[in-house]
Protein backbone atom coordinates (compact mmCIF):
# COMPACT_ATOMS: atom_id res chain seq x y z
CA UNK A 1 0.00 0.00 0.00
CA UNK A 2 1.87 2.97 -1.29
CA UNK A 3 -0.09 5.27 1.49
CA UNK A 4 1.06 3.66 4.27
CA UNK A 5 3.67 5.59 6.63
CA UNK A 6 6.04 4.61 9.40
CA UNK A 7 4.46 6.32 12.60
CA UNK A 8 8.02 7.53 14.21
CA UNK A 9 6.88 9.09 17.93
CA UNK A 10 9.47 10.16 20.31
CA UNK A 11 8.31 8.42 23.26
CA UNK A 12 5.93 6.14 21.71
CA UNK A 13 3.04 5.26 24.65
CA UNK A 14 -0.50 4.10 23.77
CA UNK A 15 -1.98 7.73 22.99
CA UNK A 16 0.79 8.58 20.22
CA UNK A 17 0.30 4.74 18.53
CA UNK A 18 -3.45 5.69 18.34
CA UNK A 19 -3.07 9.03 17.00
CA UNK A 20 -0.60 7.84 14.89
CA UNK A 21 -3.05 5.06 13.35
CA UNK A 22 -5.76 8.18 13.01
CA UNK A 23 -3.36 10.36 10.93
CA UNK A 24 -3.59 9.65 7.45
CA UNK A 25 -1.72 10.91 5.36
CA UNK A 26 -3.85 13.46 2.85
CA UNK A 27 -2.49 15.32 -0.50
CA UNK A 28 0.62 13.97 -0.44
CA UNK A 29 1.58 14.93 2.47
CA UNK A 30 3.44 13.36 5.84
CA UNK A 31 0.91 13.35 8.80
CA UNK A 32 2.89 14.99 11.53
CA UNK A 33 3.12 13.36 15.40
CA UNK A 34 4.81 15.58 18.20
CA UNK A 35 8.69 15.51 16.79
CA UNK A 36 8.77 13.44 14.42
CA UNK A 37 6.47 12.99 11.79
CA UNK A 38 4.91 9.70 9.63
CA UNK A 39 6.51 9.11 6.53
CA UNK A 40 5.46 6.68 3.23
CA UNK A 41 7.64 3.44 2.22
CA UNK A 42 8.39 5.56 -1.37
CA UNK A 43 10.80 7.71 1.14
CA UNK A 44 12.25 4.67 2.90
CA UNK A 45 13.41 2.95 -0.62
CA UNK A 46 14.39 6.57 -1.69
CA UNK A 47 16.37 7.05 0.93
CA UNK A 48 17.81 3.34 0.36
CA UNK A 49 18.32 3.96 -2.98
CA UNK A 50 20.28 7.02 -2.30
CA UNK A 51 22.71 4.73 -0.09
CA UNK A 52 23.27 2.10 -2.33
CA UNK A 53 24.33 4.62 -5.10
CA UNK A 54 26.45 6.74 -2.87
CA UNK A 55 28.50 3.42 -1.64
CA UNK A 56 28.58 1.94 -5.03
CA UNK A 57 29.62 5.51 -6.34
CA UNK A 58 32.53 6.14 -3.83
CA UNK A 59 33.56 2.11 -4.29
CA UNK A 60 34.23 2.64 -7.75
CA UNK A 61 36.00 5.87 -7.12
CA UNK A 62 37.99 4.52 -4.14
CA UNK A 63 39.19 1.62 -6.50
CA UNK A 64 40.24 3.30 -9.71
CA UNK A 65 41.94 5.80 -6.97
CA UNK A 66 43.73 3.05 -5.29
CA UNK A 67 44.67 1.08 -8.61
CA UNK A 68 45.87 5.05 -10.02
CA UNK A 69 47.78 5.56 -6.91
CA UNK A 70 49.40 2.00 -6.47
CA UNK A 71 51.12 1.99 -10.16
CA UNK A 72 52.82 4.95 -9.11
CA UNK A 73 54.13 4.71 -5.42
CA UNK A 74 55.60 1.39 -3.99
CA UNK A 75 54.64 1.32 -0.40
CA UNK A 76 51.15 0.14 0.83
CA UNK A 77 51.66 2.07 3.90
CA UNK A 78 51.77 5.88 1.65
CA UNK A 79 49.08 4.56 -0.83
CA UNK A 80 46.64 3.57 2.42
CA UNK A 81 47.45 6.94 4.21
CA UNK A 82 46.36 8.60 1.44
CA UNK A 83 43.38 6.86 0.70
CA UNK A 84 42.22 6.98 4.45
CA UNK A 85 42.43 10.79 4.94
CA UNK A 86 39.31 11.63 4.47
CA UNK A 87 38.46 10.05 8.11
CA UNK A 88 39.83 13.21 9.29
CA UNK A 89 36.98 15.41 7.97
CA UNK A 90 34.72 12.28 8.64
CA UNK A 91 35.14 12.43 12.40
CA UNK A 92 35.26 16.11 12.43
CA UNK A 93 31.77 16.87 11.04
CA UNK A 94 29.70 13.39 12.09
CA UNK A 95 29.12 14.60 15.84
CA UNK A 96 28.13 18.51 14.87
CA UNK A 97 26.14 17.33 11.94
CA UNK A 98 23.88 14.19 14.16
CA UNK A 99 23.15 16.97 16.38
CA UNK A 100 22.51 19.93 13.80
CA UNK A 101 20.54 17.43 11.84
CA UNK A 102 17.84 16.69 15.15
CA UNK A 103 17.39 20.63 14.83
CA UNK A 104 17.93 20.98 11.19
CA UNK A 105 16.43 18.15 9.93
CA UNK A 106 18.21 14.84 8.11
CA UNK A 107 17.41 15.76 4.34
CA UNK A 108 19.37 18.97 4.27
CA UNK A 109 22.39 16.41 5.32
CA UNK A 110 21.77 14.12 2.79
CA UNK A 111 21.35 16.66 -0.29
CA UNK A 112 24.61 17.89 1.08
CA UNK A 113 26.56 14.70 1.17
CA UNK A 114 25.95 14.30 -2.62
CA UNK A 115 26.71 17.29 -3.77
CA UNK A 116 30.47 16.91 -1.89
CA UNK A 117 30.93 13.49 -3.22
CA UNK A 118 30.57 14.82 -6.59
CA UNK A 119 32.61 17.73 -5.77
CA UNK A 120 35.58 14.84 -4.66
CA UNK A 121 35.04 12.79 -7.58
CA UNK A 122 35.89 15.87 -9.54
CA UNK A 123 38.96 16.72 -7.70
CA UNK A 124 40.40 13.12 -8.53
CA UNK A 125 39.63 13.31 -12.05
CA UNK A 126 41.21 16.76 -12.32
CA UNK A 127 44.52 15.40 -10.36
CA UNK A 128 44.67 12.43 -12.69
CA UNK A 129 44.58 14.40 -16.27
CA UNK A 130 46.94 17.24 -15.00
CA UNK A 131 49.47 14.21 -13.76
CA UNK A 132 49.07 11.01 -15.81
CA UNK A 133 52.51 9.76 -14.03
CA UNK A 134 52.66 10.97 -10.59
CA UNK A 135 55.39 9.34 -8.37
CA UNK A 136 59.46 10.00 -7.07
CA UNK A 137 60.15 11.39 -10.93
CA UNK A 138 57.95 14.18 -10.35
CA UNK A 139 59.50 17.72 -9.68
CA UNK A 140 58.77 18.64 -6.09
CA UNK A 141 56.11 21.73 -6.53
CA UNK A 142 54.46 19.00 -9.09
CA UNK A 143 54.07 16.73 -6.40
CA UNK A 144 53.54 18.72 -3.96
CA UNK A 145 50.15 20.18 -6.26
CA UNK A 146 49.47 16.09 -6.77
CA UNK A 147 49.02 15.57 -3.13
CA UNK A 148 47.08 18.66 -2.32
CA UNK A 149 44.75 18.14 -4.77
CA UNK A 150 44.28 14.21 -3.86
CA UNK A 151 44.14 15.52 -0.14
CA UNK A 152 41.62 17.59 -0.62
CA UNK A 153 39.29 15.01 -3.04
CA UNK A 154 39.66 12.56 0.22
CA UNK A 155 38.77 15.13 2.37
CA UNK A 156 35.86 16.16 0.46
CA UNK A 157 34.85 12.72 0.66
CA UNK A 158 35.17 12.32 4.40
CA UNK A 159 32.55 15.64 4.50
CA UNK A 160 30.34 13.45 2.31
CA UNK A 161 30.11 10.60 4.79
CA UNK A 162 30.43 12.59 7.92
CA UNK A 163 26.93 14.08 6.76
CA UNK A 164 25.38 11.51 5.17
CA UNK A 165 26.21 8.79 8.31
CA UNK A 166 24.47 10.67 11.06
CA UNK A 167 21.79 12.06 8.93
CA UNK A 168 20.94 8.42 7.74
CA UNK A 169 21.25 6.33 11.53
CA UNK A 170 19.20 9.51 12.90
CA UNK A 171 16.48 9.14 10.26
CA UNK A 172 16.20 4.87 10.85
CA UNK A 173 16.21 5.53 14.25
CA UNK A 174 13.37 8.03 14.26
CA UNK A 175 11.41 5.91 11.72
CA UNK A 176 11.47 3.21 13.62
CA UNK A 177 10.84 4.24 17.56
CA UNK A 178 8.37 1.12 18.93
CA UNK A 179 9.63 -1.83 16.29
CA UNK A 180 11.86 -3.58 17.04
CA UNK A 181 11.65 -5.67 13.59
CA UNK A 182 10.97 -2.58 11.46
CA UNK A 183 14.27 -1.64 13.21
CA UNK A 184 16.21 -4.71 12.36
CA UNK A 185 14.49 -4.46 8.64
CA UNK A 186 15.82 -1.09 8.24
CA UNK A 187 19.04 -1.16 9.53
CA UNK A 188 20.13 -4.49 7.69
CA UNK A 189 19.06 -2.53 4.53
CA UNK A 190 21.04 -0.20 5.00
CA UNK A 191 23.88 -2.20 5.83
CA UNK A 192 22.71 -4.70 2.51
CA UNK A 193 22.80 -1.21 0.86
CA UNK A 194 26.27 -0.18 1.75
CA UNK A 195 27.61 -3.45 1.17
CA UNK A 196 25.30 -3.51 -2.08
CA UNK A 197 27.09 -1.32 -3.93
CA UNK A 198 30.23 -2.50 -2.72
CA UNK A 199 29.73 -6.16 -4.05
CA UNK A 200 28.47 -4.66 -7.41
CA UNK A 201 31.18 -1.78 -7.34
CA UNK A 202 34.39 -4.21 -7.06
CA UNK A 203 33.71 -5.77 -10.34
CA UNK A 204 32.90 -3.11 -12.33
CA UNK A 205 35.41 -0.95 -11.17
CA UNK A 206 38.04 -3.23 -12.20
CA UNK A 207 36.51 -3.17 -15.78
CA UNK A 208 36.20 0.53 -15.57
CA UNK A 209 39.79 1.29 -14.51
CA UNK A 210 41.20 -1.22 -16.78
CA UNK A 211 39.40 -0.16 -19.81
CA UNK A 212 38.46 4.08 -19.28
CA UNK A 213 41.44 4.46 -16.46
CA UNK A 214 40.63 7.92 -14.56
CA UNK A 215 38.15 8.91 -17.38
CA UNK A 216 36.08 6.51 -14.82
CA UNK A 217 35.51 9.10 -12.64
CA UNK A 218 32.76 10.70 -14.79
CA UNK A 219 30.90 7.85 -14.52
CA UNK A 220 30.89 8.04 -10.62
CA UNK A 221 29.88 11.85 -10.40
CA UNK A 222 27.09 11.00 -12.42
CA UNK A 223 26.06 8.01 -10.09
CA UNK A 224 26.06 11.11 -7.40
CA UNK A 225 24.19 13.09 -8.97
CA UNK A 226 21.64 10.22 -9.37
CA UNK A 227 21.94 9.44 -5.92
CA UNK A 228 20.98 13.41 -5.29
CA UNK A 229 18.23 13.10 -7.42
CA UNK A 230 16.62 10.22 -4.91
CA UNK A 231 17.02 12.12 -1.97
CA UNK A 232 15.77 15.58 -3.33
CA UNK A 233 12.51 14.07 -5.20
CA UNK A 234 11.29 10.55 -2.83
CA UNK A 235 12.69 11.52 0.34
CA UNK A 236 10.56 12.79 3.28
CA UNK A 237 11.64 14.58 5.93
CA UNK A 238 11.23 12.72 9.52
CA UNK A 239 11.15 15.78 11.78
CA UNK A 240 8.16 17.36 12.41
CA UNK A 241 8.14 21.04 12.40
CA UNK A 242 8.53 21.62 16.47
CA UNK A 243 12.01 19.61 16.19
CA UNK A 244 13.12 21.43 13.14
CA UNK A 245 12.22 24.66 14.52
CA UNK A 246 13.90 23.95 17.38
CA UNK A 247 17.00 25.69 18.02
CA UNK A 248 20.15 25.59 21.05
CA UNK A 249 23.19 27.97 20.68
CA UNK A 250 25.95 25.24 20.83
CA UNK A 251 23.88 22.25 21.45
CA UNK A 252 25.98 20.11 20.17
CA UNK A 253 28.30 20.64 22.58
CA UNK A 254 26.18 19.70 24.68
CA UNK A 255 24.76 16.19 22.79
CA UNK A 256 28.74 15.30 22.44
CA UNK A 257 28.47 14.06 26.15
CA UNK A 258 26.35 11.67 25.18
CA UNK A 259 29.54 9.33 25.48
CA UNK A 260 29.16 9.88 29.39
CA UNK A 261 26.46 7.35 29.34
CA UNK A 262 27.56 3.97 30.33
CA UNK A 263 25.54 1.72 27.98
CA UNK A 264 26.88 3.86 25.14
CA UNK A 265 30.39 4.10 26.06
CA UNK A 266 30.46 0.01 27.13
CA UNK A 267 29.56 -0.57 23.82
CA UNK A 268 32.43 1.59 21.99
CA UNK A 269 35.31 -0.79 22.01
CA UNK A 270 33.21 -3.14 20.24
CA UNK A 271 32.08 -0.87 17.98
CA UNK A 272 35.74 0.22 16.78
CA UNK A 273 37.04 -2.71 16.54
CA UNK A 274 35.21 -4.12 14.25
CA UNK A 275 34.97 -0.96 12.16
CA UNK A 276 38.74 -1.12 12.50
CA UNK A 277 38.33 -4.87 10.39
CA UNK A 278 36.29 -3.00 8.11
CA UNK A 279 38.91 -0.26 7.51
CA UNK A 280 41.82 -2.89 6.86
CA UNK A 281 40.32 -5.46 5.01
CA UNK A 282 38.31 -3.03 2.40
CA UNK A 283 41.13 -1.03 1.93
CA UNK A 284 44.16 -2.89 1.77
CA UNK A 285 43.09 -6.84 0.73
CA UNK A 286 42.44 -5.91 -3.44
CA UNK A 287 45.54 -3.95 -2.90
CA UNK A 288 48.07 -6.35 -1.45
CA UNK A 289 46.24 -9.62 -3.42
CA UNK A 290 47.25 -7.11 -6.98
CA UNK A 291 50.67 -6.47 -5.45
CA UNK A 292 52.82 -7.10 -9.11
CA UNK A 293 55.59 -10.22 -9.20
CA UNK A 294 58.39 -10.63 -8.62
CA UNK A 295 58.78 -7.83 -6.02
CA UNK A 296 55.73 -9.40 -3.96
CA UNK A 297 57.57 -12.80 -3.41
CA UNK A 298 60.74 -10.69 -3.05
CA UNK A 299 58.81 -8.85 0.28
CA UNK A 300 57.27 -11.47 1.95
CA UNK A 301 58.06 -14.67 0.02
CA UNK A 302 55.73 -18.21 0.92
CA UNK A 303 52.37 -15.67 1.21
CA UNK A 304 50.06 -17.14 -1.39
CA UNK A 305 47.77 -14.73 -0.51
CA UNK A 306 50.64 -11.68 -1.06
CA UNK A 307 51.13 -10.69 -5.09
CA UNK A 308 50.48 -12.33 -7.56
CA UNK A 309 47.04 -11.66 -8.51
CA UNK A 310 45.35 -9.60 -11.76
CA UNK A 311 43.63 -6.26 -10.48
CA UNK A 312 40.66 -8.17 -12.59
CA UNK A 313 41.31 -11.45 -10.51
CA UNK A 314 41.53 -9.53 -6.72
CA UNK A 315 38.06 -7.89 -7.32
CA UNK A 316 36.41 -11.08 -8.39
CA UNK A 317 37.51 -12.61 -5.61
CA UNK A 318 36.85 -9.68 -2.65
CA UNK A 319 33.85 -9.18 -4.68
CA UNK A 320 32.96 -12.77 -3.73
CA UNK A 321 33.50 -12.58 -0.12
CA UNK A 322 31.54 -9.24 0.18
CA UNK A 323 28.79 -10.80 -1.78
CA UNK A 324 28.23 -13.82 0.75
CA UNK A 325 28.42 -10.80 3.30
CA UNK A 326 25.99 -9.13 2.28
CA UNK A 327 23.59 -12.61 2.00
CA UNK A 328 24.97 -13.36 5.34
CA UNK A 329 22.95 -10.25 6.18
CA UNK A 330 19.80 -10.90 4.95
CA UNK A 331 20.36 -14.29 6.35
CA UNK A 332 20.43 -12.63 9.56
CA UNK A 333 17.75 -10.06 9.47
CA UNK A 334 14.69 -12.93 10.59
CA UNK A 335 16.69 -13.52 13.58
CA UNK A 336 17.71 -9.97 14.61
CA UNK A 337 14.65 -9.31 16.74
CA UNK A 338 14.65 -13.03 18.29
CA UNK A 339 17.90 -13.74 19.74
CA UNK A 340 19.81 -11.40 22.23
CA UNK A 341 22.08 -9.24 20.32
CA UNK A 342 25.35 -10.01 22.54
CA UNK A 343 24.24 -13.62 21.27
CA UNK A 344 24.70 -12.95 17.69
CA UNK A 345 27.75 -10.70 18.10
CA UNK A 346 29.41 -13.65 19.61
CA UNK A 347 28.83 -15.93 16.73
CA UNK A 348 29.73 -13.33 14.45
CA UNK A 349 33.41 -13.30 16.34
CA UNK A 350 33.23 -17.29 16.13
CA UNK A 351 33.00 -16.71 12.62
CA UNK A 352 35.84 -13.98 12.23
CA UNK A 353 38.18 -16.50 14.40
CA UNK A 354 37.21 -19.27 11.46
CA UNK A 355 38.10 -17.12 8.41
CA UNK A 356 41.49 -15.92 9.83
CA UNK A 357 42.33 -19.52 10.74
CA UNK A 358 41.42 -20.72 6.84
CA UNK A 359 42.77 -18.03 5.08
CA UNK A 360 46.19 -18.33 6.89
CA UNK A 361 46.24 -21.70 6.23
CA UNK A 362 45.67 -21.01 2.33
CA UNK A 363 48.59 -18.52 2.99
CA UNK A 364 50.95 -20.70 3.67
CA UNK A 365 50.45 -23.42 0.51
CA UNK A 366 52.72 -21.22 -2.02
CA UNK A 367 54.51 -18.39 -2.92
CA UNK A 368 52.10 -17.06 -5.57
CA UNK A 369 48.94 -18.17 -7.61
CA UNK A 370 51.03 -19.64 -10.31
CA UNK A 371 53.32 -21.58 -8.07
CA UNK A 372 50.17 -23.19 -6.40
CA UNK A 373 50.31 -27.06 -6.97
CA UNK A 374 47.25 -29.46 -8.72
CA UNK A 375 47.33 -31.22 -5.53
CA UNK A 376 46.57 -28.05 -3.35
CA UNK A 377 43.47 -27.73 -4.87
CA UNK A 378 40.82 -29.56 -2.74
CA UNK A 379 42.50 -27.88 0.47
CA UNK A 380 42.62 -24.97 -0.96
CA UNK A 381 38.45 -25.57 -1.97
CA UNK A 382 37.99 -26.46 1.49
CA UNK A 383 39.49 -23.93 3.50
CA UNK A 384 37.70 -21.48 1.02
CA UNK A 385 34.46 -22.91 2.11
CA UNK A 386 35.32 -22.39 5.91
CA UNK A 387 36.27 -19.07 5.09
CA UNK A 388 32.92 -18.51 3.53
CA UNK A 389 31.23 -20.05 6.16
CA UNK A 390 33.03 -17.60 8.52
CA UNK A 391 31.95 -14.68 6.36
CA UNK A 392 28.86 -15.47 7.00
CA UNK A 393 28.74 -15.78 10.45
CA UNK A 394 30.77 -12.37 11.17
CA UNK A 395 28.14 -10.88 8.71
CA UNK A 396 25.84 -10.60 11.57
CA UNK A 397 27.73 -8.09 14.05
CA UNK A 398 27.08 -4.85 11.83
CA UNK A 399 23.30 -4.83 11.54
CA UNK A 400 22.96 -6.06 15.26
CA UNK A 401 25.59 -3.69 16.13
CA UNK A 402 23.28 -0.83 14.64
CA UNK A 403 20.45 -2.39 16.29
CA UNK A 404 21.68 -2.12 19.40
CA UNK A 405 23.10 1.58 19.11
CA UNK A 406 19.31 2.66 17.62
CA UNK A 407 17.87 1.09 20.35
CA UNK A 408 20.35 3.25 23.07
CA UNK A 409 19.98 6.34 20.99
CA UNK A 410 15.83 5.70 21.96
CA UNK A 411 16.47 6.29 25.69
CA UNK A 412 17.87 9.46 25.37
CA UNK A 413 14.72 11.78 23.60
CA UNK A 414 15.75 14.34 20.91
CA UNK A 415 19.54 13.12 20.40
CA UNK A 416 18.86 10.34 17.93
CA UNK A 417 21.00 11.95 15.21
CA UNK A 418 23.54 12.98 18.08
CA UNK A 419 23.76 9.51 19.21
CA UNK A 420 24.51 8.57 15.79
CA UNK A 421 26.93 11.02 15.23
CA UNK A 422 28.98 9.63 18.16
CA UNK A 423 29.08 6.23 16.52
CA UNK A 424 29.98 7.38 13.14
CA UNK A 425 33.07 9.29 14.79
CA UNK A 426 34.09 6.13 16.21
CA UNK A 427 33.23 4.73 13.07
CA UNK A 428 35.52 6.79 11.43
CA UNK A 429 38.40 6.67 13.56
CA UNK A 430 37.84 2.45 13.93
CA UNK A 431 38.47 2.57 9.89
CA UNK A 432 41.07 4.97 9.94
CA UNK A 433 42.94 3.45 12.74
CA UNK A 434 42.46 -0.02 10.84
CA UNK A 435 43.99 0.85 7.72
CA UNK A 436 46.67 2.63 8.95
CA UNK A 437 47.32 -0.10 11.35
CA UNK A 438 46.98 -2.86 9.44
CA UNK A 439 48.80 -1.32 6.53
CA UNK A 440 51.88 -1.63 8.84
CA UNK A 441 51.12 -5.11 9.49
CA UNK A 442 50.97 -6.14 6.47
CA UNK A 443 53.92 -3.97 5.40
CA UNK A 444 55.57 -5.83 8.05
CA UNK A 445 54.71 -9.51 7.85
CA UNK A 446 52.08 -9.55 4.59
CA UNK A 447 48.97 -11.51 4.70
CA UNK A 448 50.12 -12.69 8.20
CA UNK A 449 50.40 -9.15 9.94
CA UNK A 450 46.57 -8.56 8.52
CA UNK A 451 45.58 -11.28 10.12
CA UNK A 452 47.21 -11.19 13.27
CA UNK A 453 45.86 -7.68 13.48
CA UNK A 454 42.37 -9.00 12.91
CA UNK A 455 42.70 -11.62 15.76
CA UNK A 456 44.01 -8.68 18.07
CA UNK A 457 40.28 -6.98 17.31
CA UNK A 458 38.50 -9.91 17.45
CA UNK A 459 40.09 -9.98 20.93
CA UNK A 460 39.05 -6.20 22.04
CA UNK A 461 35.64 -6.60 20.83
CA UNK A 462 34.97 -9.81 22.60
CA UNK A 463 35.94 -8.40 25.81
CA UNK A 464 33.37 -5.45 24.67
CA UNK A 465 30.66 -7.38 23.95
CA UNK A 466 31.08 -9.68 27.00
CA UNK A 467 30.87 -6.70 29.78
CA UNK A 468 27.85 -5.61 27.56
CA UNK A 469 26.48 -8.75 28.03
CA UNK A 470 27.19 -9.32 31.84
CA UNK A 471 25.79 -6.23 32.39
CA UNK A 472 22.38 -6.50 30.18
CA UNK A 473 22.73 -3.46 28.19
CA UNK A 474 22.12 -5.11 24.89
CA UNK A 475 18.51 -6.07 26.41
CA UNK A 476 17.19 -2.40 25.94
CA UNK A 477 14.40 -2.65 23.23
CA UNK A 478 12.59 -0.62 20.93
CA UNK A 479 8.75 0.05 21.25
CA UNK A 480 6.08 -1.34 18.64
CA UNK A 481 5.41 1.16 16.11
CA UNK A 482 2.20 1.95 14.29
CA UNK A 483 1.81 1.55 10.40
CA UNK A 484 -0.92 4.29 8.89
Amino acid sequence: MSNKGVAASERGGEDKRSSALSDRREGGRPAITGETIAVSRRSLIAVIAAILLLRFASRISFVILGFYLGRHFASVTIVALVLEMFYVSEFTLSPIVGSLSDRKGRKPFLLLSAILAAGAASCFLLAARLFPHPGIHSSNFGLFLFLLIILVGRLLEGSATGTNVPATLGYITDVTVNSESLRARMVTAFEIATMAGMVLAIPIAGKISSTLDTWGFLIVIAIYIASLLFIALGMEESLGAQAVGHNRRFAWREDLMVIRHKRIFSFLPAWFSVNALVGAWSVLITIMLAYPNPAADRRHPAQLLYGGFSQMSATLWVGLFALVFLVGMGVWTPLLPRMRRTTIMLIALAGLAMTAIALSIINSLADNPQSLPHSAHPAVALLLLLALVGILLLSGFTPVALTQMSALAETLPGKNGAVMGLYSVVMAVGQLLGAMLGAVSVDRDGFYGLMIFSVAMGILALVSVLYVRINAHDQTSARRVAWT
